[in-house]
C-alpha cells in the first residue's frame, strides 16, 4: 500500500474458484460464522448482509472465472 490510501487486493485463483463453485447452503453457513466472528470484535453485521455479500461475490468470481479473468478489490480509505 502506497501511503495515499489507495490498496488493489487481488483474490488467489483457488478462492476465486472456491467462491464460484459453493453451493448457496454452504455459503449460508459461512455468512452465519462471519457475522457472529465479527460480532465478537465488537463490529456489526447481520447475517442476511454478510449472505448477500457471499452470494453477490459467488456470482462475480463465477463470472469471472469462465471468462477467465481475475479478480480484484479495489480500496480507498480517505
Amino acid at each position: 500500500m502506497a501511503n495515499d490510501g489507495f490498496t488493489v487486493f487481488a483474490l488467489p485463483e483457488p478462492l476465486c474458484t472456491a467462491l464460484a463453485t459453493t453451493a448457496r447452503d454452504r455459503l449460508r453457513t459461512t455468512a452465519a460464522a462471519w457475522a457472529e466472528i465479527v460480532s465478537e470484535s465488537g463490529d456489526v453485521i447481520h447475517p442476511d448482509s454478510a449472505m448477500d455479500l457471499l452470494e453477490g461475490l459467488s456470482a462475480l468470481a463465477g463470472r469471472r472465472t469462465a471468462e477467465g479473468l481475475r479478480l480484484y478489490c479495489w480500496y480507498f480509505a480517505p
